[in-house]
């Protein structure tokens, strides 16, 4: 099994991901992705429809697509869009993080958190349909943030019975090795899996 991971900080967030094809393949279509923008940290957590070889090559288009370090959602998510129409289709979580916002565009099955204090957990919305199937008009959420808090995003392959705990943000803890327990301990086997946490200190 190919393990793969990411870690980026900047504008006051620390970034954290973890992804791994289905077992008994080498590649798959999970990966996320992250980097550094003028005004905000720009992540993407994607979930190409399928597993193996053709879901590897669509997830390295997408991959490129997101290398080319567009700022703005909707611009990035319009380049997404067009790109999966031509292979195949995603689930997508797109995030735009700043010192006082998440700026998101959520689509599929993908399920998302925003903790902003002790036992306070919002899940975020996303809106049904495929990235690349039927044309979508992207909804832009946001969600403004307030001293410590933190970000968790995982595809469907993190067992529906993880949601995170009430005690996270008071956690002393390594983001790449809580990205790896997550991963280890609800990571479903018989698909890709992917999960992002990320944690905003003030």
């Amino acid at each position: 099994m190919t393990l793969s991971i990411q870690d980026l900080y900047g504008h006051g967030w620390s970034l954290w991901s973890c992804w791994r094809p289905r077992a008994g393949y080498k590649v798959g279509g999970d990966f996320c992705y992250m980097f550094l923008g003028e005004k905000s940290l720009v992540t993407a957590v994607v979930d190409v429809l399928g597993h193996g070889e053709e879901a590897y090559r669509c997830a390295l288009e997408l991959f490129n697509v997101m290398n080319k370090h567009e700022e703005n959602l909707e611009t990035l998510f319009t380049m997404l869009e067009a790109t999966a129409a031509r292979y195949r289709g995603c689930a997508l979580f797109l995030g735009a993080l700043s010192d006082s916002l998440i700026k998101y565009i959520m689509v599929g099955n993908m399920r998302a958190w925003v903790l902003q204090e002790p036992g306070k957990i919002d899940l975020l919305y996303a809106q049904p349909g495929v990235v690349g199937g039927r044309r979508l008009n992207p909804v832009t959420r946001e969600v403004k943030l307030a001293g410590t808090c933190a970000l968790i995003v995982c595809s469907d392959g993190i067992r529906r019975s993880f949601v995170p705990p009430k005690d996270y943000l008071s956690l002393t803890y390594d983001g790449m090795e809580i990205v790896g327990k997550i991963l280890e301990k609800y990571g479903i086997h018989e698909d890709d899996a992917s999960i992002l946490v990320g944690r905003r200190c003030r």
